[in-house]
């Protein structure tokens, strides 16, 4: 195990004693092993260093964004389905070009309420869409904007 799996294994004992609320040898003991536990399948099944092209700096605040937007897209779907709503089907081009930050734009686009993901194919993602019934073309023209908008332009800055 090299030094930054030590600190990570530390810092998540801390991190386990302080939520536990108890200062015992068995609190810390078993902070040590569940930590040592969570670093190890962290870098047998979640190696980030094979993914390239992203700056995970930029992408850290992108969950919270995310939350916010998750909040924004439900009070909207609320007013569509009690106002009237038309459901589509719309294939939308997304700008990403780093693999992983596309499949998190998909992913993000199915949590959004109103919305689901249906297929993800090169540029192109293929979307289940709750949109208002008396938009007509004005909203098919805008669907990328509406759909995906926000959120791509986050991914394009964390995209290098």
């Amino acid at each position: 195990m090299n030094k930054q799996g030590v600190y990570l294994i530390v810092l998540l004992t801390a991190a386990w004693v302080i939520l536990c609320g108890e200062l015992s040898v068995s609190t810390a003991a078993a902070g040590v092993v569940t930590s040592a536990g969570c670093v190890y399948f962290y870098h047998k099944y979640l190696p980030l260093n094979i993914i390239t092209g992203v700056n995970f700096l930029k992408l850290a605040t992108y969950p919270f964004y995310l939350v916010g937007q998750i909040y924004l897209a439900g009070f909207h779907a609320i007013k569509l389905i009690l106002t009237d709503a038309r459901v589509d089907i719309v294939e939308i081009k997304t700008n990403v070009t780093n693999e992983f930050l596309r499949v998190v734009l998909v992913n993000s686009i199915t949590l959004t309420p109103g919305t689901v993901a249906l297929e993800l194919k090169d540029d192109k993602i293929t979307v289940l869409w709750l949109r208002e019934k008396t938009g007509g073309h004005r909203d098919m023209d805008n669907a990328d904007e509406l759909i995906k908008g926000r959120l791509e332009k986050r991914l394009l800055q964390a995209q290098e």
